[in-house]
């Protein structure tokens, strides 16, 4: 039983080393340069759907009059059943000739992005959160990702803002392993406050048809969704330089395993043999990152191959984060990441049970 064990054990870190060992490559190399950055008139429409945000909205208008071609943008505010008074948010809009708000009944996060795609005007259509802030070069490079006629999706790179150091950490490497899968042509997962698609990609694959009934997954739901009908290649990255958005992260242990929790859940939106395979292998990896010493314990030789394992993916998943945290300017303590590396075991297993019980949180 021990070498049966064992063999699953190496087959999951082997393959886990294969696709992220030299991911930091992927990072420093740019799908967009200067040579494809240009003045660019293409209309777009940007959809945030929102609950209960408008201080935030209030904040995202002020950083996005700073943001490159803002005055080719149609921007979509789709209000999901706030409970809240939406009263200061109403009276700013009318300064903003480019935005409208659109009120309606609670219906979750999928159903208010439908709502956005089909009052679109473009047909390019950009997806963020309420609480994110844009950089500069957020559109212009967006629109430089579909100046190929082949990409019909555009995933982005976030930047973590404040909240629990874990939890910083944690998305670091998350948003580094998405990019990293995503320009090797395997894309598992993105993030919904950085994407953007073609309305007609969006119809043709019928939007979330079938899905709208979880809280959660717009993001990766539409990946799957994309690249299953149009295959890998029409899914672009946008890592152009001062083209990210920044994105807060939960400020409590509580929190950020909620949060998780959610995003833990979306593997249930998994239909390809890559994705689901993926999901498996991250979760042996970190079962038997502390399970391997009871389980070989006895077995000297076994136990030598499974610590050598161990410690080549702790070295891969250190140099991937460090290296997205450089590319993204955000400070990381070496020690706070080392200890981030050790509790990664511990809390994947809090948040895989958690997802037993409860798959579909509410957004």
């Amino acid at each position: 039983m021990e070498w049966v064990i064992l063999s699953i054990t190496s087959i999951s870190f082997g393959w886990y080393l294969y696709l992220f060992y030299n991911g930091s490559n992927y990072l420093k190399n740019r799908d967009i340069d200067s040579q494809h950055f240009f003045i660019n008139s293409t209309k777009v429409t940007i959809v945030i759907p929102f609950r209960d945000a408008t201080e935030e909205l209030l904040l995202w208008l002020n950083a996005f009059e700073k943001v490159k071609y803002a005055e080719n943008a149609e921007i979509l505010l789709i209000n999901d059943g706030s409970v809240n008074s939406l009263l200061k948010l109403r009276k700013r809009i009318p300064l903003y000739p480019n935005v409208r708000l659109i009120d309606r009944s609670h219906q979750g996060k999928k159903k208010a992005i439908e709502v956005g795609v089909n009052l679109a005007s473009h047909d390019i259509i950009i997806c963020t959160d309420a609480d994110t802030v844009p950089q500069q070069n957020w559109i212009a490079g967006i629109l430089a990702c579909f100046t190929s006629d082949q990409v019909q999706m555009v995933c982005g790179r976030v930047i973590p803002s404040g909240g629990y150091w874990l939890a910083q950490i944690d998305f670091l490497a998350l948003m580094a392993a998405s990019e990293v899968l995503i320009k090797k042509k395997l894309p598992v997962m993105c993030s919904g406050s950085h994407m953007a698609f073609r309305k007609s990609a969006f119809k043709a694959v019928e939007g979330y048809t079938g899905y709208l009934h979880f809280k959660s997954g717009d993001d990766v739901i539409l990946l799957h969704k994309i690249k299953n009908h149009f295959g890998s290649q029409s899914i672009g990255f946008n890592d152009f330089t001062q083209a990210s958005v920044q994105t807060p992260m939960p400020d409590t242990v509580g929190r950020f395993l909620s949060q998780r929790q959610r995003w833990g859940g979306k593997a249930v939106f998994y239909r390809d043999g890559l994705s689901i395979s993926l999901a498996v292998v991250v979760l042996i990896c970190a079962l038997m990152t502390y399970g391997s010493f009871p389980v070989f314990w006895h077995n000297a030789w076994a136990l030598g191959i499974s610590v050598i394992l161990i410690a080549a993916k702790i070295l891969t998943d250190v140099v991937l984060i460090k290296s997205y945290a450089n590319e993204m300017s955000v400070p990381v303590k070496s020690t706070q990441l080392a200890l981030a590396v050790l509790l990664y075991p511990a809390y994947i297993a809090i948040v895989f049970m958690r997802i037993l019980v409860n798959p579909n949180p509410r957004w």
